[in-house]
């Protein structure tokens, strides 16, 4: 007839027997597509709380070395200088929710570069040589590697929330 519609060599039994769960795969995958995004959240408040520890500890470095010395110190010597449970836990206990401070440590030797030779270590390193601020290091760290959206606003910060005061 004039309506008729071209035969693909499906039948309508076939095909609304597929249709259901094509549906069903899409909705799967959107689904699972959601269900990742916590792990995105802990990646990125994991990688501003790094961003701000480095900050703060270059700051507050009296071994009278170089700034430089400090920095490449903080990457080559990361496990037990940035990446550690007890400097974390102040960051972990003040996220809402609370994070694990033992998993922060080790999503935070992902995000720290281990060699300051490293080609992709040297805007990091370059900026907190510099002296940089700590949205420039953020920026690096975090928003330029995709493992934040954003930066988190002055209200959003962690270390501004509870008992702050004593551990600044």
């Amino acid at each position: 007839g004039i309506l008729s519609v071209p035969r693909l060599g499906v039948s309508s039994k076939l095909a609304g027997m597929l249709l259901p769960r094509v549906l069903l795969l899409i909705a799967a995958c959107r689904f699972g597509i959601e269900a990742k995004k916590p792990k995105k959240e802990y990646l990125c408040n994991t990688c501003q709380s790094v961003a701000h520890l480095l900050v703060k500890l270059r700051k507050s470095d009296i071994s009278g070395n170089t700034t430089s010395e400090v920095v490449k110190e903080l990457v080559e010597k990361r496990d037990t200088k940035v990446c550690t449970d007890a400097l974390l836990k102040f960051y972990a206990d003040r996220l809402e929710p609370k994070l694990d401070s033992a998993k922060m440590a080790k999503k935070c030797l992902e995000i720290v570069p281990d060699s300051p030779n490293y080609k992709s270590a040297s805007d990091m390193i370059n900026a907190m040589i510099a002296k940089k601020p700590r949205s420039d290091i953020t920026k690096i760290l975090c928003l330029d590697t995709a493992r934040c959206d954003k930066a988190w606003s002055k209200e959003e910060e962690p270390w501004g929330r509870k008992k702050e005061k004593q551990d600044l």
